[in-house]
């Protein structure tokens, strides 16, 4: 079900859409979560069936809570609209950051940002 994300997201989603160099407005974008067991990925964007995967766009890796690093994308559309935002843990465990109490600051992210291709 198309949600606004929580306050965890969108301090990950706004880093991502900073390093793609593509606006971002948290009230009005909607997002759904994928069935990833926890790790944090989102669909973004409406008819997200109806489109398919274009490029990655932005990538940024935090350690989570536990200490592990999670590695985020930020995903378009083959219209260069945002897509999805992949998280991945190597442990394939939670990514505990997610959750609005987090101790982690997304302004700390390790990982560059790949070029935009729109």
């Amino acid at each position: 079900m198309m949600r606004t994300p929580t306050t965890g997201e969108v301090r990950i989603l706004q880093k991502l859409f900073e390093r793609a160099v593509m606006p971002f407005d948290a009230e009005s974008l909607l997002v759904d979560s994928m069935d990833d067991g926890g790790m944090g990925s989102l669909k973004i964007g409406k008819a997200h069936s109806e489109r398919s995967f274009g490029s990655v766009c932005a990538e940024l890796e935090l350690n989570d809570d536990d200490g592990k690093p999670v590695l985020f994308s930020l995903y378009l559309d083959t219209a260069g609209n945002p897509y999805e935002m992949d998280a991945f843990k190597s442990d394939y465990s939670e990514a505990t950051m997610l959750k609005n109490n987090s101790k982690q600051d997304a302004s700390r992210a390790t990982c560059g940002c790949l070029d935009a291709k729109r």
